[in-house]
């Protein structure tokens, strides 16, 4: 059951991500200047608040972060995946424009997977 919840979870985060990049692209956020550095550095501090909220949501107790963080980001790539195979459009009517949105969602795999192995480490 835990792993069904993870896995819903990580289809919301995917969609609200993508929800946001379809939102801002429009007003130059990810053009690549001071704001986009700036997305990036909300995101790597928002990434362990959002695994701490995300495992305690799925009822991970005690148990590892890691595997949270792991089913939450495979989750997401592969929906991501997916979409821009076959629907890129979800996110812009240019997908050439999406080369910074791309970044920053790999960013922020990388960001929730570093939190949950720096989290567990702590334990």
């Amino acid at each position: 059951m835990r792993t069904l919840s993870l896995i819903l979870l990580g289809a919301v985060l995917w969609a609200t991500a993508m929800l946001f990049i379809r939102m801002t692209l429009p007003v130059g956020l990810f053009g690549g200047g001071s704001a986009t550095l700036a997305l990036f550095g909300v995101t790597a501090l928002l990434a362990p608040v959002l695994l701490r909220l995300s495992h305690a949501m799925s009822g991970g107790g005690e148990a590892a972060r890691l595997p949270t963080a792991a089913l939450l980001c495979t989750t997401g790539v592969l929906l991501d995946t997916l979409v821009l195979l076959r629907a890129p459009d979800l996110y812009a009517a240019n997908p050439a424009r999406l080369v910074d949105a791309a970044a920053w969602r790999l960013f922020g795999v990388g960001a929730l997977l570093t939190s949950a192995l720096l989290q567990d480490r702590a334990r």
